[in-house]
């Protein structure tokens, strides 16, 4: 999926936002700012937005000499999700639910929300609210059944991670499917709120399942920028689980794999392309 014209308007706040949150410093924040102003003139529009934001976060982080400026949010979103799961009892709803892989579709998907990336300022009490409320609104797309039916004549999962505390709501789904089969995917190097193998281990995410990256330090799936490793695990993969609008952004034109994209659909390209309303609830099938 391509940049929209839709897209500058996020990129730029993203810029803004990250400026001001790494650095006190006016002269280095408007330094930055009109360094990627400037960058922003020369887009293509050939490339995707977890392209473009791969490039502000990186040179942002070079000019700061930052390796991780949003590792204390993660490892709070990580807390956060963890209480949550406790406090609404998510295990024990799921087993009591009539269909638990359904229920446990639907809280993967709600964890979406937890994207600081996305949203500057989100409550607890948002949050909750999202996750009760996703127990009863429409899945656009496919169904839970679907993907139990595929996940159970796979030989090889490849599940797909997002971001740091959604990947705490990713184990509530994954407990429900095959987890011998599965590979849960992190990235090599921090980019955002992108959850990473330290996201994996704070989780232990790394005791449910086997986990490693994908060599890339971008949202989403470049695979330019992964690894061989990981890009010969996705091509010998039977079925792939696709957490987040960053991967749907990066893998939507895939039509040889069978991919289930997972995500809450954020924005309206996002939103437009999928053919569903923002706020949707989405799994669908590529």
């Amino acid at each position: 999926m391509k940049l929209t014209y839709e897209c500058l308007t996020c990129t730029t706040k993203q810029i803004i936002k990250v400026a001001t949150m790494c650095t006190d410093d006016t002269l280095i924040q408007e330094k930055i700012i009109k360094k990627l102003f400037k960058e922003l003139s020369e887009i293509t529009f050939e490339e995707s937005a977890p392209y473009l934001g791969r490039k502000i976060n990186k040179y942002i982080n070079n000019e700061l000499n930052i390796v991780d400026p949003y590792e204390k949010i993660k490892e709070d979103c990580n807390t956060l999700a963890d209480e949550l799961c406790n406090e609404l009892k998510l295990e024990q709803l799921i087993k009591d639910s009539q269909s638990s892989i359904d229920t446990a579709c639907r809280l993967a998907i709600a964890g979406n929300i937890i994207d600081f990336s996305a949203h500057d300022n989100i409550s607890d009490e948002q949050i909750k609210n999202i996750i009760k409320n996703c127990l009863s609104e429409t899945i656009y797309g496919s169904t839970a059944q679907e993907l139990l039916k595929y996940a159970n004549i796979s030989k090889k999962i490849l599940y797909l991670g997002d971001n740091s505390g959604e990947i705490v709501f990713d184990k509530l789904l994954i407990n429900e499917l095959p987890k011998e089969k599965i590979t849960y995917i992190v990235k090599k190097e921090p980019i955002v709120n992108d959850a990473t193998m330290k996201d994996a281990f704070d989780v232990r995410m790394t005791d449910l399942v086997r986990v490693i990256d994908n060599g890339s330090d971008a949202q989403g799936t470049i695979f330019s920028l992964c690894s061989k490793e990981f890009i010969k695990e996705f091509e010998e993969a039977d079925l792939i689980i696709s957490k987040g609008q960053a991967n749907y952004e990066t893998l939507n034109d895939i039509k040889d794999k069978k991919i289930f994209y997972l995500f809450k659909a954020k924005c309206a390209p996002v939103a437009n392309y999928a053919k569903c309303k923002v706020g949707s609830l989405v799994m669908m099938e590529n």
